[in-house]
C-alpha cells in the first residue's frame, strides 16, 4: 500500500508509506493550489513535489497531509483539521508521536499556528518560499488592484467572512508569534524572493532562540530541495 485517503468531516486526508518505515513522520502543509482528492493528491501529480515525496519514503519517512479547506490561509477551520488529523494520526499509524512539518508558501501561515498549538510534539519544521504574515500579503495584493478583489475574496472564504470584515480583520489582526524553541529551516527560491523577505529572515533569526536555517536555492538547483530537507530532519532525530 503506498497511500490511503480518508475523509476528517468533509476533507479529504491522504497518508504516503514508504517501503521501510524509519518511524519518523512530517505533516505537509501545502500551497494555496494543494489539494488532496479521494485518489490523487497535487504532490503525486506534481512532478517536483512528487520527487520530494518520494525522496523522504525512500528515507522512511510516513507523509501525511490534508486538502485543508482549499486555500486556507491559516484560517481557524484549516487548523483546527490539522490538530484532528495530527491526533487520529498518532492514534492509528505506528510512528513516533513527535512530528516534523514540511509547508511551503502560505502553507507556512497554517503551519506557524499548529507549531503554537502542538508546541513540543513537533519536531523541526521546513518552510519552502514561505508566507509569514498575511497583512503582509495583503500589502502586496494591494499593489495589483485588479487582481485584490479576486484574493481578497479567496481568504475571506477561507475565513468566513465578507469582503469588508475581512480586510479590516486582516489590518487588525497580529501575526502569529513563531515558537521559538522549535527547530526551522527555511529554504528560499532565488526567484520568488521579495526584498523584504531577507529582512524578515535576519529578524527572526535575532529574534529566536533556536536556530533558524536558512537556504538560498538558484531556480535551476531546485533538485536540491528534498536533500536539504531531509538532512535537517535528521539533524532533529537524535533525541527521540
Amino acid at each position: 500500500m503506498e497511500q490511503r485517503t480518508f475523509q476528517i468531516d468533509d476533507q479529504w486526508n491522504i497518508i504516503y508509506y514508504p517501503e521501510r518505515p524509519s518511524g519518523f513522520s512530517v505533516m505537509v502543509i501545502g500551497d494555496r493550489s494543494h489539494f488532496v482528492e479521494k485518489d490523487s493528491s497535487f504532490w503525486l501529480q506534481h512532478p517536483g513535489r512528487l520527487q520530494i515525496l518520494e525522496y523522504l519514503k525512500d528515507y522512511g519517512y510516513t507523509l501525511f497531509s490534508s486538502n485543508f479547506h482549499g486555500a486556507n490561509w491559516g484560517s481557524p477551520k484549516a487548523l483546527d483539521l490539522s490538530l484532528d488529523l495530527y491526533i487520529l494520526f498518532m492514534k492509528k499509524e505506528i510512528v513516533n508521536q513527535r512530528v516534523h512539518i514540511l509547508a511551503e508558501g502560505t502553507g507556512a501561515l497554517l503551519a506557524l499556528k499548529l507549531m503554537n498549538e502542538l508546541g513540543n510534539k513537533i519536531r523541526s519544521v521546513v518552510l519552502i518560499d514561505p508566507v509569514f504574515s498575511l497583512k503582509a500579503q495583503l500589502e502586496k495584493e494591494k499593489e495589483n488592484k485588479f487582481f485584490y478583489k479576486k484574493w481578497l475574496s479567496e481568504v475571506a472564504a477561507a475565513y468566513e467572512l465578507d469582503l469588508v470584515e475581512c480586510e479590516q480583520r486582516i489590518l487588525d489582526t497580529e501575526d502569529s508569534v513563531i515558537a521559538e524553541n522549535i527547530p526551522m529551516k527555511v529554504i528560499q527560491v532565488f526567484g520568488s524572493l521579495r526584498k523584504e523577505q531577507a529582512s524578515l529572515y535576519r529578524q527572526i533569526q535575532l529574534a529566536r532562540k533556536a536556530d533558524l536555517q536558512l537556504t538560498y536555492i538558484l531556480p535551476e538547483k531546485r533538485y536540491k530541495i528534498p536533500y536539504q530537507i531531509q538532512k535537517f530532519f535528521n539533524e532533529n532525530e537524535e533525541t527521540l
